[in-house]
């Protein structure tokens, strides 16, 4: 497992990057889908958070790829307070959505709404 040190905005939170850690997020989380992302959750025993995020190579170039990864990372530390722990989430960006056409606020939403779905976040 991976601590993340050098960035300080995720404070609970565990950054996932083994192959097996994602097939394991597949295998045992719930599905939740939604309008850019989908979102496997499930929760632990442990008492941090731990936040896997994958983008296809299909979707576009590194560059875009990229974006859209700092827009899911950037909308879950906004978000971050609001999450119950012990919850670990693997954040899709789907295939079908306009790469191109996506914004951090609509990525918010999105993540958001998926979270009050699945019972992992506080509504205040």
């Amino acid at each position: 497992m991976y601590i993340l040190r050098g960035n300080e905005n995720l404070k609970k939170t565990e950054i996932i990057k083994k192959n097996y850690e994602f097939e394991y997020f597949f295998k045992k989380g719930r599905f939740f889908s939604g309008k850019l992302i989908n979102i496997f959750v499930f929760n632990s025993h442990l008492n941090v958070n731990r936040l896997g995020i994958a983008v296809s190579k299909k979707t576009g170039g590194s560059v875009i790829r990229n974006r859209l990864k700092r827009f899911i990372r950037e909308a879950y530390t906004n978000v971050e307070d609001r999450i119950v722990v012990n919850c670990n989430m693997l954040i899709v960006w789907k295939k079908s959505a306009d790469a191109d056409l996506a914004n951090f606020f609509d990525v918010r939403d999105d993540l958001v709404n998926l979270l009050i779905k699945s019972g992992n976040m506080k509504v205040n």
